[in-house]
């Protein structure tokens, strides 16, 4: 849940930092009748630092009009914590034309 009460799942990234999580581009949907409410909250696992962490492109960085991923640092021993209750985290393999299209896209 994110500070303006929408939901997001999170993911990680092939060939990124294994601590670092991001949110899920893919297409979700959560029930109609799902309140975000305290009692709805079936557990929490530690804290994660936010950050940015900015996509390939040609000059700036956030702020200067660069696009910028949300990451979620994390702990191992979080990421150990969530294999062993059954959380699966999906690994996405975004490619190396992830943040390309400055460059006019990736070399094949």
């Amino acid at each position: 849940v994110r500070a303006d009460a929408t939901v997001a799942p999170l993911c990680r990234h092939e060939d990124d930092v294994e601590t670092d999580l991001f949110l899920d581009p893919r297409p979700y949907s959560i029930p109609p009748d799902f309140e975000i409410v305290d009692e709805n909250v079936v557990g929490t696992y530690g804290e994660g630092w936010y950050g940015q962490r900015p996509v390939p492109s040609l000059g700036g960085g956030p702020g200067y009009g660069a696009e910028a991923d949300e990451i979620w640092s994390v702990e191992e021993s979080l990421l150990e914590t969530l294999e062993e209750d059954g959380v699966d985290l999906p690994l996405l393999d975004v490619g190396i034309a992830h943040g390309e299209k400055a460059r006019g896209g990736a070399l094949f």
